[in-house]
């Protein structure tokens, strides 16, 4: 088993991924850079945090820019294989260390980002059409050990089979979540008369589970792998004309194609006339070494099912909830708004008053926050140490009404329940309220 993962195959597909994939993050960071990313790093004057990582804070604007700056710069040296190694580690650090800062802009594609960023540093995808090359010329290729077009492609998998499982969900099941989003987009050209089908978002919701789960097995046997593949390739144009989702469904056509053989990709007009017909093989490896590479990719592999497999083991429904949602692959499942407002009562004078969160959050860190319990107790804590502060000791409660895939508002938050004193964990929170659907 460890021989074949050692096996040398042709470079080609990790040159294609490293220039498109490459130049698609840069695309993302750069649209990012121009319009969204202010509002929760820079504008917001109170940030949240991921559980593990609430050390991590946004500084100072300027050191913001300077940080989104550098991603970018990083992601464009991966994509044209100059300092490729540091450029793709720098990568990795800054996308992460970003993306960790501020759970309000929690974005699964920017989690597959940083993902593939870490992987692109283990593997050599820059010895070949590359600049590293140009300077280097003792570094070009023209094969790898197959283990490195076995990770691309294992974590693409990854992310259809969980995307798939997780559609087997009630509200999926009965559309819900696309009926809203459809909903709102009859008035597209071409096709918006087609989202008024009372059909559509059934077709929809079940052609995309269906796709998910297949989509691995098509690819990975040659006879429906040209199938898999154009059905792949026609469900993200889909979601490009429905949904725009940026970068994402570019993205993953490029991911996905990494499952064909890799002498497919030398026939490219891309790479045919670029890509060098010979170069150092492979460097022997010793068995020691070999062992721990395929430990070190066994324990990359059991964290990537694992952690998107947490929400089974956590209490009540995940869409209500959010008990393992991050980091699970649970894409357009749910569609939350609502009501929030906390009250704060003096435990000294019995004094009590409201706060209304839009004092504290930017627009979109509330509309995020109205149906996330964890968000909902980050800002209590933050209301309690202002008041203690301040020298007084408080009580803070919540109340929360929650629409969630166009139902009618239902209470999230047990609001005799004193927030100051709940502390942060994984899994469902003892003031989240059952999920009742009595109601339409």
């Amino acid at each position: 088993m460890i021989e074949k993962l050692f096996k040398p195959v042709d470079i080609a597909p990790l040159v294609f991924f490293r220039i498109l994939g490459g130049a698609l993050i840069t695309m993302e960071l750069i649209g990012e850079a121009a319009t969204n990313f202010k509002e929760p790093y820079v504008e917001a004057t109170f940030h949240f945090s991921f559980l593990l990582t609430p050390w991590l804070q946004p500084g100072p604007p300027a050191l913001v820019y300077a940080h989104m700056t550098a991603n970018v710069v990083a992601a464009l040296f991966v994509t044209i294989g100059l300092y490729y190694r540091a450029a793709a580690l720098v990568l990795t650090i800054g996308l992460s260390t970003l993306f960790l800062m501020e759970k309000s802009a929690y974005i699964n594609h920017t989690y597959l980002y940083c993902l593939f960023a870490g992987i692109l540093t283990c593997i050599p995808a820059n010895a070949a059409v590359s600049l590293d090359v140009r300077r280097r010329p003792e570094l070009a290729r023209t094969q790898v050990p197959a283990w490195t077009l076995y990770l691309l492609r294992f974590q693409m998998g990854v992310v259809y089979v969980f995307a798939g499982i997780n559609k087997l969900d009630p509200d999926w099941l009965q559309a819900l979540p696309l009926k809203k989003w459809l909903g709102v987009r009859t008035s597209y050209p071409i096709i918006g008369h087609l989202f008024a089908i009372p059909a559509t978002p059934y077709v929809m919701s079940y052609a995309g589970l269906v796709l998910d789960l297949s989509v691995v097995p098509a690819m990975l046997w040659s006879k429906t792998r040209w199938i898999g593949f154009t059905l792949i390739v026609a469900f993200h144009l889909a979601n490009v004309a429905t949904f725009g989702i940026g970068s994402f469904p570019w993205f993953s056509i490029v991911a996905t194609s990494m499952f064909f053989p890799p002498e497919t990709f030398r026939n490219l007009p891309l790479l045919r006339t670029r890509l060098p017909n010979s170069g150092r093989a492979p460097e022997s490896i010793q068995t020691i070494h070999k062992r721990a590479i395929a430990a070190a990719l066994a324990i990359f592999v059991s964290i990537q099912i694992a952690v998107p497999s947490r929400r089974f083991f956590f209490d009540g429904w995940t869409s209500w909830t959010e008990a393992g949602h991050n980091f699970a692959w649970r894409m357009m499942l749910r569609s939350k708004s609502g009501y929030l407002r906390y009250e704060i009562r003096d435990l000294e004078t019995g004094e009590s008053w409201i706060e209304n969160p839009r004092k504290y959050l930017t627009p979109t860190q509330l509309s995020e926050t109205v149906g996330d319990p964890d968000m909902i107790l980050q800002l209590a804590h933050h209301l309690r140490d202002l008041h203690t502060a301040r020298g007084r000791r408080v009580k803070v409660t919540a109340n929360a009404m929650v629409r969630l895939n166009g139902r009618r508002g239902r209470p999230l938050v047990d609001q005799e329940m004193d927030l100051a004193q709940v502390q942060r964990r994984h899994g469902r929170y003892p003031f989240v309220l059952p999920f009742e659907d009595s109601r339409p």
